[in-house]
C-alpha cells in the first residue's frame, strides 16, 4: 500500500550518462527522493528540450517508476525486465537499452547502498 511521502525529504542529484544506440553518450539530471528510512521512492528527470516528446517521455517515465517504487517495487526487479544489450558484439546484455534501463539501474545502485548511489 502506498504511504504518502513526507513533504521535506532527503534528495540526491546526479547527473547520468546513457550510451545511444549509435555509440554516442547523452546526459541526463536525476534526483531520487528517499523515504524516511532513506529507501529511494521518487525520480525526477531532466535533460530535454522542455515541451518536446523526450521531455514528456522522461516525465513519465519518472512518475511511473516512482509510483512503483512506492509500491515497494524494486528497481533491481524492474531493471531486470528491460531490454538490455551487448558491450561488445557476441557480448550478454549488460547495458541498458534505454534510458528507462540507466534510470532503473541508478535507482537500484541507490536500493543497495541505502540511500547512496
Amino acid at each position: 500500500m502506498r504511504q504518502r511521502l513526507l513533504d521535506r525529504r532527503d534528495v540526491e542529484t546526479t547527473t547520468l550518462a546513457f550510451r545511444r544506440s549509435d555509440g554516442s553518450s547523452t546526459h541526463f539530471e536525476a534526483s531520487i527522493g528517499f523515504d524516511a528510512q532513506g529507501k529511494p521512492k521518487e525520480i525526477f528527470l531532466c535533460g530535454a528540450k522542455s515541451g518536446s516528446d523526450l521531455d514528456a517521455m522522461l516525465n513519465d517515465t519518472a512518475v511511473a517508476i516512482s509510483v512503483a517504487l512506492q509500491h515497494d517495487v524494486p528497481a533491481k526487479a524492474m531493471a531486470a525486465s528491460v531490454a538490455r544489450i551487448p558491450e561488445e558484439i557476441d557480448g550478454p546484455g549488460l547495458l541498458p537499452a534505454s534510458i528507462v534501463g540507466a534510470v532503473l539501474d541508478l535507482v537500484a545502485s541507490y536500493e543497495k547502498t541505502g540511500g547512496e548511489g
